[in-house]
């Protein structure tokens, strides 16, 4: 390599905080885009644009509702002050929330680096790792979708939490650990998808901490164990309050709709399709249906070989411990959302693997410069052909970013890539649609989610709102009653009750429309339209009496 070349690269490793400049500028360069991207439909509107809490800013009220309630069959006060902040900041107007992601991913990859360089003292392989987590394009939908900003606070605080135990394990005291929790707190409170961060903290002790090299064989993982129980036990509170979140939600699939072979097939098989986009980030998507039962047992066998091989091998090459720390990293931290608690409709997600795909960058960076240390190749080969890869995943990142514009062109890019008819998909794109004031292919794209599957009562109730909306009363009324019957969501149920009285109100059905009202109050006693749709229904019905 010329001297000159080798010169630079060894000034730069000598001044880690020009590299992570750089990172930083390159992050913001290449995603700088999404600035000009519009609020999706598809989260974005119950995240924010129709959220009345998130987008009447940081008022006090608003403040104790993000701490109380368990909207969107979520507990994550955090996330639901940082839309806040943003609306009282900005209006709904869309490209400061979108930057605010980017800056917020951006400070995620510089921390990243940072903790890869001063916890091994590596510095092109922590710069290769924390360059392949900002370009990669799997790491498009949490970056590019202002909902998924849970994710992106998560991962930020999970970074820190591990910066702190850093600090705490170098000079250990009661201060240090207090700050250790309260960074895991703020983790927990943006997205339970923390809960595994316990876990992650003792493969750190693993590797690259190497702490267990101080302690005799029998105290290692009881020693190491006992000192993370205080945020064992949060996790374990996190996980009890998320899944009363989920369940009062209504967003918790019923094992009888999804068998639990059928969910540990699918969750087997997603592990194998995270691996294989990250290797390979092609068709990726906003949404991928669930297979339900329609997946086959070869594809599940199949999955079980290759990681019951990779695991061997990870595990068989002990000594390069970078390995087994990289691979639990990725298959720990996708156990919350790997799907055996099905939540959603989707098989899997992209955002899933924001903070998983790190240890797989992990294996690859010291894997490669493994490799290059036993076969003695010049140092220029690996530099070009890790530029050459971080070249071809931004590429691509911006390829994809271009679908990220506006919900209709996502959504139906998504059904491309899914290939087949999909109820969620219709539902996601007829919002997206109805949003843009496409109201008549809405129409049509809620009507094809309700032929796919009839017991969604989502699409009947949308479809209810448009036929409202058009005065088509007794069709509205119809849509209206499935969308009760079949739901499990209070709020939904609420609406399509006070809904119904309206309608039958107006169609001179005043008994119905009092037993409607009646079990919308009995719901939520102090509704103010119900109350007030049952006083016009009392004075029309004494109004006639006279």
């Amino acid at each position: 390599m010329p001297r000159p070349l080798t010169d630079l690269i060894d000034n730069f490793r000598r001044k880690p905080i020009l590299v992570g400049a750089l990172l930083v500028v390159a992050t913001l360069l290449l995603y700088g885009q999404v600035t000009h991207d519009e609020f999706l439909a598809f989260d974005d509107a119950p995240y924010v644009t129709t959220n009345i809490h998130v987008n009447t800013g940081l008022r006090l009220d608003n403040v104790v509702w993000a701490f109380t309630a368990f909207h969107e069959a979520n507990w994550h006060p955090l996330t639901w002050l940082s839309h806040m902040a943003d609306c009282q900041l900005f209006g709904l107007n869309p490209g400061p929330p979108h930057l605010v992601n980017v800056a917020l991913h951006a400070v995620n990859v510089l921390l990243l680096f940072w903790l890869l360089q001063r916890a091994t003292g590596a510095v092109w392989r922590s710069v290769f790792v924390a360059a392949l987590f900002a370009v990669h394009p799997l790491n498009v939908e949490t970056v590019a979708w202002v909902a998924q900003r849970k994710s992106l606070l998560c991962t930020l605080f999970s970074l820190l939490t591990i910066a702190a135990y850093g600090g705490y394990i170098r000079r250990p005291d009661g201060k240090k650990y207090l700050i250790v929790v309260a960074a895991f707190a703020l983790a927990l409170m943006s997205k339970p998808m923390a809960v595994t961060l316990p876990l992650i903290l003792l493969l750190l002790d693993y590797w690259p901490l190497q702490r267990y090299e101080d302690l005799p064989w029998r105290q290692k993982w009881v020693r190491l164990s006992v000192e993370k129980l205080p945020l064992f036990l949060m996790s374990a509170a996190s996980s009890a309050i998320t899944l009363l979140a989920q369940r009062s939600g209504g967003a918790v699939a019923d094992s009888s709709a999804l068998p639990l072979s059928v969910r540990m097939g699918n969750a087997i098989v997603s592990y194998v399709a995270y691996l294989g986009k990250t290797v390979w980030p092609a068709n990726l998507a906003v949404f991928y249906p669930h297979p339900q039962n329609s997946l086959p047992w070869s594809d599940v066998i199949a999955a079980i070989v290759i990681l019951v091989a990779i695991t061997m091998a990870m595990l068989y090459f002990g000594r390069a411990r970078y390995l087994a720390m990289g691979w639990f990293l990725f298959v720990i931290t996708l156990i919350p959302v790997i799907g055996i608690v099905q939540v959603g409709r989707q098989a899997m997600a992209d955002r899933y693997a924001y903070l998983p795909c790190i240890g797989l960058f992990i294996i690859v960076a010291w894997g490669l410069s493994d490799a290059v240390a036993v076969t003695a190749m010049p140092r220029v080969v690996p530099a070009v052909a890790a530029l050459g890869l971080l070249l071809a995943f931004a590429a691509a990142t911006t390829h994809y970013l271009q679908y990220w514009q506006n919900g209709v062109k996502l959504l139906t890019h998504a059904a491309l890539v899914a290939g087949r008819p999909d109820p969620g998909l219709e539902e996601f794109l007829a919002d997206d649609l109805a949003s843009a004031g496409r109201i008549d292919e809405a129409y049509r794209h809620y009507g094809a989610a309700c032929v796919l599957l009839p017991s969604y009562p989502t699409c009947h109730y949308n479809l209810a709102e448009i036929l409202f909306t058009r005065h088509q009363l007794r069709d509205a009324l119809e849509q209206y009653q499935l969308a009760a019957s079949l739901t499990s969501s209070k709020d939904m149920a609420l609406s399509s009750l006070i809904n119904s009285g309206e309608i039958l109100l107006e169609l001179g059905d005043y008994q119905t429309a009092e037993l409607r009202l009646a079990s919308a109050l009995q719901i939520d006693p102090t509704n103010r339209t119900a109350l007030q749709l049952r006083q016009r229904l009392l004075n029309q019905k004494s109004s006639e009496h006279r």
